[in-house]
């Protein structure tokens, strides 16, 4: 049994008897592209004409991913060769809303250096930088992150900061030890994460199919079909006909009252942003308003059962479909859409709207960067029997309430398997555990 000591680090605890607490500067030398040899937009250059400069987005799952990536000229490379990369070299985010993420360089398509928001880690004789990785991605390497950043608008982290944060000391031969272990156990627990994400891939695509297939096919697969002539929809039963949704609600935006004006906010209204489509049925929103500022300002209180289409909105957003499950008015990103309930369910518009994501969001008119009120107001939709209607939205409920089961027991093991993987990288980074 290995004899253990304090390391006198709260966030360390103990370390075995042989091991001493030591610097990170004792074994990399870190180099970042400051001053002069920062670059602008000018050095960047097209993919074949440069190399590649490494960001914050080429670190994923603890390793530099060469995708997706920046190219900067060959002037700007050569200026500074400390930075230019290698195969084992550890990159550290040290600037922005990412600081602390760290991964390793373990291949490359072509020569490569790092933008301003990184800092390299050159690993000195006798250090295995996996070892250096495994350690600046475990808990105690956060942590250290955690106690160094500053800056008060943008999150900083010095050169200097990061060569004084503690690495545990022991023989080169340990070192590797420990990262063989921790490349053969990490990897036996990623080939099962790996698995878990496609099969919840495949739960979504299936989800997303079924869908699309009920609301333009109807669920009697028997019945003749006819072909509308709309590439959204294709073939639909010979009984349905189509409309303008414009037609069959009552189609408005909200809007944003002044956040300057203390009086509009935090009130007992409900007021929902276009980020919070994202929760599909929406029973809650971050967000109040006052009775002053829905008087004093066009947006509206929507009912309970609106149907909501998110008109702009960061990454996947534009293009989202929500309903409410409260009363809440909106700002001004969010269509709103408050069905004739006579002729149009709306749990169905919600479900075309989701089918068709990736139409309702190539829609383009005059604002090339957004929907508009107009272009999703002449969405063209399915009509037929109310309770027909009924009938997909019950069976819709019903199946992807089951998928969506499945997804989330998936998403449960993936995140059991991340904390397995911090535990056991904790555990022998610092000695707990022996190889």
């Amino acid at each position: 049994m290995t004899k253990m000591k304090e390391s006198g680090i709260d966030w360390i605890g103990q370390i075995p008897q042989e091991w001493e607490v030591s610097k990170l500067e004792h074994y990399v030398d870190i180099f970042g592209r400051i001053g002069f040899r920062g670059y602008t937009t000018n050095d960047i250059v097209n993919e074949g004409e440069g190399v590649i400069s490494f960001s914050p987005s080429n670190i994923i799952d603890y390793s530099v991913i060469d995708k997706n990536n920046t190219y900067i000229s060959w002037s700007k490379y050569n200026e500074s060769p400390e930075i230019q990369i290698k195969i084992g070299d550890v990159l550290y985010v040290k600037t922005g809303s990412s600081y602390g993420k760290t991964g390793i360089v373990n291949k490359l398509s072509n020569k490569a250096t790092i933008n301003p928001q990184l800092v390299v880690l050159k690993p000195k004789k006798y250090t295995d930088s996996r070892l250096i990785n495994y350690f600046l991605n475990s808990s105690v390497g956060k942590e250290q992150s955690e106690l160094i950043v500053g800056g008060s608008t943008i999150p900083t982290i010095t050169q200097e900061s990061i060569k004084k944060m503690i690495f545990p000391k022991m023989s080169f031969e340990e070192q590797q030890k420990i990262a063989d272990f921790l490349d053969k156990k990490t990897a036996q627990l990623d080939k099962v994460k790996a698995l878990l994400e496609e099969q919840i891939q495949k739960l979504k695509d299936y989800r997303a199919s079924l869908i699309y297939e009920t609301v333009t096919k109807g669920l009697d697969k028997t019945v003749p079909m006819k072909d509308l002539g709309i590439d959204w929809i294709g073939q639909v039963p010979e009984g349905w006909g189509v409309g303008k949704v414009k037609y069959f609600s009552q189609i408005s935006a909200g809007a944003t009252p002044d956040r300057n004006n203390s009086l509009f906010w935090n009130g007992n209204i409900n007021w929902m942003s276009s980020g919070e489509v994202n929760q599909g049925i929406v029973k809650h929103t971050s967000e109040t308003i006052t009775d002053l500022a829905l008087k004093r300002t066009s947006t509206k209180l929507l009912p309970n059962g609106t149907v909501m289409l998110a008109l702009n909105g960061q990454g996947k957003t534009k293009g989202t479909a929500a309903v409410l499950a409260i009363e809440s008015a909106s700002n001004q990103s969010l269509a709103s859409f408050i069905v004739d309930n006579k002729i149009l369910n709306n749990m169905y518009l919600y479900y075309f709207f989701v089918a068709n994501y990736y139409n309702i969001r190539g829609l383009k008119g005059e604002d090339r960067d957004g929907l508009n009120l107009q272009l999703v107001s002449n969405i063209v939709i399915p009509l037929f029997e109310f309770e027909e209607q009924q009938k997909i939205v019950d069976f819709l409920d019903k199946k992807t309430v089951q998928i969506d089961k499945l997804i989330q027991i998936k998403n449960q093991q993936i995140e059991n398997i991340n904390k397995q993987r911090q535990t056991l990288i904790y555990d022998y980074v610092t000695g707990k555990r022996r190889v």
